[in-house]
């Protein structure tokens, strides 16, 4: 299956991202990490056309992709992720949102999901063959 992995580029979260990755990868999933997105000769571009090009590939990339995995860190996640979530479950793709924190979710993110498992145990736990629908009581604003 192609993933897609939707999260905050901060780097505190890093390492949650590396491991995310390497569960998918080891569960066979062909993984895209907009993360790892470098644009060649980036700085010789304006700002402009260089954002432009970004968001063109990850679209691409969703496009392309079977499911997003959106690691959540609560309502006030990055807004580039909470798009990339919206704009997949608009394209009809299976949103997973692995919830990383018992922080309020944001009511579109957790109504724009396809399954919510809770950790990054949850996602290795995940049936991908079955992939049933869960949800969680989270608190949503």
């Amino acid at each position: 299956m192609k993933i897609y992995l939707a999260t905050s580029f901060l780097p505190e979260y890093r390492p949650d991202i590396e491991k995310a990755k390497l569960i998918l990868k080891k569960q066979g999933h062909e993984v895209y990490n907009p993360v790892e997105n470098f644009i060649p000769n980036a700085w010789d571009y304006p700002n402009d056309e260089w954002g432009l090009m970004v968001f063109t590939s990850d679209v691409k990339a969703i496009d392309r992709s079977d499911a997003v995995v959106m690691l959540s860190y609560g309502r006030m996640g990055t807004a580039g992720s909470n798009w990339e979530a919206g704009y997949a479950y608009g394209q009809g793709k299976k949103v997973i949102v692995v919830e990383m924190t018992d922080e309020i979710m944001s009511v579109m993110v957790a109504n724009g999901r396809y399954a919510t498992v809770k950790g990054l145990d949850g996602l290795s736990a995940y049936d991908w063959e079955t992939m049933p629908k869960s949800r969680t009581k989270t608190e949503q604003k």
